[in-house]
């Protein structure tokens, strides 16, 4: 399942901009022939990451896509997927759900998403669903629908970037991976707390800035200890550059 970098150039260059998640079609449901621990629902630049991390690993994985132009293309260059619609219980019978271990909703389509994760929670419970959300709204109804597994599209990788422009700016890679850690941690902590307010606007307004200020005030201690407790000392990038060594490995 595993996709090489010239198919991954063509999945994200002129399959995903053309044939987006639609709406189902006339063409009736693959019969599926496999059983897997788990079940990824779309294969596109957000799915297929997590298919060809399984992959690599040795872990097959049954993929589901409604997008009939995308299963014909997908098929094309030889990968295995199947057509149907996945918030549909008895596809995902024919799937082997009952079987597997995992579901992973992985498509761009919040109201399809939902669907699908409702229907797997009611007549699937045993299923641990990872879902991917498009916000923090997507987020909030899909924890109202006992998704626990939740994953903004860009939660980490805003992360990723803020902790390169901290590094810029001069912050030692531990202050700056140890400041994102604890922000992750805080949001996700918040997203949750949030969720059950977000109905009652001035609850969640006051809440939420009260959150936002909670969160600049442990950043900000943190950081004051680590300068005074000298941490950081294994960030060899750091040390080179102030005992005069050479420049960073990523300076070379």
């Amino acid at each position: 399942m595993a996709l090489t970098p010239l198919l991954l150039l063509l999945n994200e260059k002129w399959i995903q901009p053309r044939f987006g998640t639609k709406e189902q079609d006339d063409r009736q449901p693959d019969t599926i022939d496999e059983v897997c621990p788990v079940i990824i629902v779309g294969f596109g630049r957000f799915g297929h990451i997590v298919g060809r991390l399984l992959s690599a690993n040795g872990d097959n994985a049954t993929v589901l896509v409604v997008d009939s132009d995308h299963v014909d293309l997908l098929r094309k260059l030889g990968l295995k997927v199947f057509y149907g619609d996945a918030s549909r219980h008895d596809l995902l019978h024919s799937a082997g759900v009952e079987q597997a271990k995992l579901l992973v909703v992985a498509i761009d389509d919040e109201e399809r998403t939902l669907r699908i994760a409702e229907t797997a929670r009611t007549n699937f419970p045993h299923l641990t669903i990872f879902s991917r959300a498009r916000g923090r709204a997507h987020a909030y109804e899909l924890l109202e629908a006992g998704v626990d597994h939740v994953y903004r599209e860009t939660l980490d990788t805003s992360l990723v970037m803020g902790v390169d422009v901290l590094r810029k700016l001069g912050f030692r890679s531990y202050q700056a991976l140890r400041s994102a850690r604890t922000f992750r941690r805080h949001d996700e902590e918040q997203l949750r707390e949030l969720c059950h307010m977000r109905h009652d606007r001035k609850a969640y307004i006051d809440r939420a800035r009260q959150a936002i200020q909670d969160l600049e005030t442990i950043l900000r201690d943190e950081l004051a200890q680590t300068h005074d407790s000298g941490d950081g000392a294994w960030d060899v990038d750091s040390l080179l550059q102030e005992l005069g060594g050479g420049k960073p490995a990523g300076d070379r």
